[in-house]
């Protein structure tokens, strides 16, 4: 290949890149309005097909599963400790209630893992486990009727702030998804299964 024949392919490489990455912008928007959400990083790439697949880190503005400060407060021994305390939680409370979804043009999620309210996914002590069951296979057939896969997993408070492990109720819960087929498990249709635990 010659120097102009390198040139030009160089080129042609970035702007297709520039246009791929212009489009997941758009689709981002599309997508996740500023209203309700805040976009945290965008990114295109292109699978081994040569199709443009999207990349968005994302936070619900309106899902805040607990006060760091109330949590802190009962744990702390001292002003300092408590100050301390609240910087370590909030942290890591912005970096697990970040989401990622990972999807093609046509808005079919590949991967996505996003955070949420655990109510659909964990027995409480007083509760009945057949009505624990019916709930969590009412929550997951929404997915699926959607096409998706979902499973799930939770952290707790303590995880976010250290401290004693103890039990307690989840500080959030993540849904991992992705679509059993390629135009199923759309993201707009994602969002809207997950507002029941936002």
């Amino acid at each position: 290949m010659g120097e102009n024949e390198w040139d030009r392919y160089v080129r042609e490489l970035v702007e297709r890149e520039k246009k791929a990455k212009n489009l997941c912008h758009q689709l981002a928007k599309k997508y996740f309005p500023e209203d309700e959400f805040e976009i945290k990083r965008v990114n295109a790439y292109f699978d081994d097909q040569g199709r443009v697949r999207c990349l968005v880190d994302f936070k619900n503005k309106y899902f805040d599963p607990f006060d760091c400060g109330d949590y802190c407060w009962a744990s702390a021994y001292s002003d300092e400790e408590y100050e301390e305390c609240v910087e370590t939680c909030e942290e890591n409370l912005e970096a697990a209630l970040t989401n990622s979804v990972e999807f093609l043009t046509d808005g079919t999620v590949l991967e996505a893992t996003i955070a949420g309210g655990c109510d659909p996914v964990w027995c409480y002590e007083d509760e009945e486990y057949e009505e624990f069951e019916r709930r969590r296979k009412e929550f997951f057939d929404k997915f699926d009727k959607i096409g998706c896969k979902i499973s799930e997993g939770w952290i707790h408070p303590h995880e976010l702030i250290g401290g004693t492990e103890w039990e307690e109720p989840p500080a959030t819960c993540f849904y991992h998804m992705e679509a059993k087929r390629e135009g199923m498990c759309r993201v707009d249709k994602v969002l809207d299964a997950m507002r029941e635990v936002w």
